[in-house]
């Protein structure tokens, strides 16, 4: 719509061509500033969106991590002789790889199911 203008017509008795049947069209005149392009410093976000949108889901991915680390650390200590003299360290530096392929396992799971709902949903 910002490339929309008015166009003035000569009329047909007054024309710069040769054949006096064409009617010359003018030039268009704009009613409206020109279009300089998109103002970004008022689309974009503020800096404290940007840091929050980075940080709080790095935040949450890297506590589910630890937690689960965390939760499987206990179910190996459940399951080894209480009196093994393993490091509690070394047995949360062991777990730590399961924790996270389990993450992305996870996540790689629901977005399956996420797709297979959306894709479910558009055959209806």
């Amino acid at each position: 719509m910002n490339d929309a203008v008015a166009w003035t017509q000569r009329p047909r008795s007054v024309g710069l061509s040769d054949k006096p049947d064409v009617a010359d069209i003018s030039k268009p005149i704009r009613h409206e500033p020109a279009f300089d392009g998109v103002d970004w410093s008022a689309a974009a976000p503020g800096w404290l969106s940007i840091i929050a949108g980075l940080f709080l889901p790095l935040l949450a991915l890297a506590l589910l991590v630890v937690s689960i680390d965390l939760a499987l650390v206990w179910l190996f200590e459940r399951w080894i002789d209480p009196s093994s003299n393993m490091s509690p360290l070394l047995l949360v530096a062991i777990m730590f790889p399961p924790a996270l392929i389990s993450v992305f396992c996870g996540f790689k799971l629901f977005l399956n199911f996420k797709d297979a709902r959306t894709a479910a949903s558009r055959k209806q």
